[in-house]
């Protein structure tokens, strides 16, 4: 048993130290450009995407330190994620495509 306590405060100690270093990360991304007028991440000093970095960052420190089994789980729920996302996009494109007005009545009047 002590064995598997040691292990579970290494795990909680591992999953605190990435999240302190993904909020880190996107506390910085915030701050607005240096010279007002950049767009972030062109300049190479930002991703242009802060969060997904937060969050790829986390997962990769997190795959290292998790047991095989937890790490399949989290791979399933992440694919699980990927498809509803996917699903979303598609009921949204879907929706876009329907919302197109139907063109005009045109009636031709006569000119005697």
């Amino acid at each position: 048993m002590p064995d598997s306590l040691d292990a579970m405060r290494e795990a909680e100690r591992l999953v605190r130290e990435a999240t302190e270093r993904a909020e880190a990360i996107a506390a910085g991304a915030g701050d607005p450009p240096p010279r007002g007028y950049d767009v972030p991440g062109a300049s190479g000093e930002r991703p242009a995407f802060p969060d997904v970095t937060a969050l790829a960052g986390l997962l990769d420190a997190a795959r290292g330190a998790l047991p095989p089994e937890l790490a399949r789980q989290l791979a399933q729920a992440l694919r699980e994620l990927l498809i509803a996302i996917r699903a979303v996009l598609d009921y949204s494109i879907e929706r876009l495509g329907q919302a197109e007005e139907p063109p005009p009545r045109v009636e031709d009047i006569p000119i005697e």
